[in-house]
């Protein structure tokens, strides 16, 4: 059975601002309707709403005529196209075709989303479920933007251009009074989508390639050797902030994050021929590799914890690691009885100003910075130096300026 279809233009008279009005188009397919904008305005004089066009032969007039036919003439091409590939066609369809969102058409949520649920598959094997809820709450921003910026539920990835990106990033700057650097990690979203659109032959070329913006970020706090100090000898009444601040400590010696830390087993523990303890495994918020060897004291921070299965996810876990929140709760805690210099948090542990001096057999001194220039993130260098220099460790001289250090090598 043959379907109706229609297309027919009227004006927007409640928008109504000094004499003109906008344009609305509407398709109807067996009396199911979608309205959408024309992108047009006219004069409220000029429009003739009996025969939905514009009235009389001005320039104006001709001109917006032969506009509205090129909509119709598109839109009827893309019902017969529906018509003769599908079963059915519906009034969405058609829409969904003529504004560049059908089958073969890339838009920007829809490539944001496929990478969505790419990444969500990933959570907890190669990906970090924080790094997925970031992701999921800049691709609620994008929409916001779309909709309220642009007026518009989604775009066609080849319609982007660097006046869009720049679009974007004011609105994040202005419009959601974001900080530059959180603006910055958006737009490199959005350039990664587009690599991603390219390596897959939807685009040519990339649309934000001439848009660069810098970001401003804030002075990052450091973990003092004497507030570590301070953390390590205090006294604690509580067994399980006693543990936490075992952890704390522990995190401090090697790098690890608190997803890391809360993943290791006994099995990540390697003993070399050498006598020597390393910890092996793979980050948990981007997949790479670690290897780190470990000193004296998160060795016995690992003994301390074998075989005491209170708290822990399972027996094999190395540390009865809780959540995030009442670490948080319990540093804070911590530092302030410590009368630290900084907030204590987890992250923090990762980020300590120690120097230490390794002496090899046949290698001159190195003096290495552990610190914020080294972030967990890179630990792809760290791999190679490690097992470059395994075989050295055992016979190496490890002098460390204060007795306080981390193990964390790049």
């Amino acid at each position: 059975m043959r379907s109706t279809f229609k297309v027919l233009f009227y004006t927007k008279n409640q928008s109504v601002k000094s004499g003109r009005v906008p344009i609305m188009g509407r398709i109807t397919v067996n009396g199911q309707a979608v309205s959408f904008s024309c992108k047009k305005e006219v004069s409220i004089a000029l429009w003739d709403a009996k025969a939905n066009c514009a009235n009389g032969k001005s320039t104006e007039a001709r001109l917006l005529n032969q506009y509205l036919d090129n909509i119709k003439a598109q839109i009827a091409g893309h019902y017969q196209y529906i018509c003769d590939h599908e079963s059915f066609v519906t009034a969405k369809k058609v829409y969904s075709r003529y504004v560049g969102f059908g089958d073969g058409i890339h838009t920007l949520l829809g490539v944001f989303q496929e990478q969505l649920d790419e990444y969500k598959i990933k959570i907890g094997k190669s990906k970090a479920q924080s790094t997925y809820d970031g992701l999921v709450c800049e691709y609620h921003s994008l929409v916001l933007f779309l909709k309220h910026k642009k007026g518009l539920d989604d775009i066609n990835i080849e319609e982007l251009d660097n006046r869009f990106i720049e679009d974007f990033y004011n609105w994040m700057l202005a419009d959601r009074s974001m900080a530059k650097s959180t603006a910055f990690e958006r737009i490199n979203t959005m350039k990664w989508l587009m690599h991603i659109a390219i390596r897959k032959g939807w685009l040519r070329i990339h649309p934000f390639a001439e848009f660069s913006c810098i970001p401003e970020y804030k002075k990052r706090p450091f973990l003092s050797e004497e507030d570590l100090q301070k953390i390590i000898y205090v006294r604690l009444s509580y067994k399980r902030q006693q543990a936490i601040r075992d952890m704390f400590v522990f995190m401090c010696f090697t790098g690890l994050a608190y997803a890391d830390l809360k993943a290791i087993t006994y099995k990540h523990i390697i003993t070399d021929s050498d006598g020597g303890t390393w910890l092996m495994g793979n980050r948990i918020k981007t997949g790479v590799a670690y290897v780190v060897k470990l000193l004296p004291i998160a060795i016995e921070l690992i003994e301390k914890y074998r075989g005491v299965d209170d708290k822990k996810i399972s027996p094999d876990r190395v540390f009865p690691v809780g959540d995030m929140s009442s670490m948080y709760d319990s540093l804070r805690i911590i530092g302030k009885k410590c009368d630290c210099s900084v907030e204590v948090t987890p992250h923090i542990a990762k980020h300590n100003k120690f120097y230490i001096q390794l002496k090899f057999r046949q290698l001159p001194y190195y003096y290495l910075l552990i610190g914020n220039i080294i972030e967990t993130s890179e630990l792809q260098d760290s791999v190679s130096f490690c097992i470059h220099l395994k075989n050295d460790f055992s016979n190496a001289n490890i002098c460390f300026t204060s007795g306080i250090c981390k193990t964390f090598l790049t």
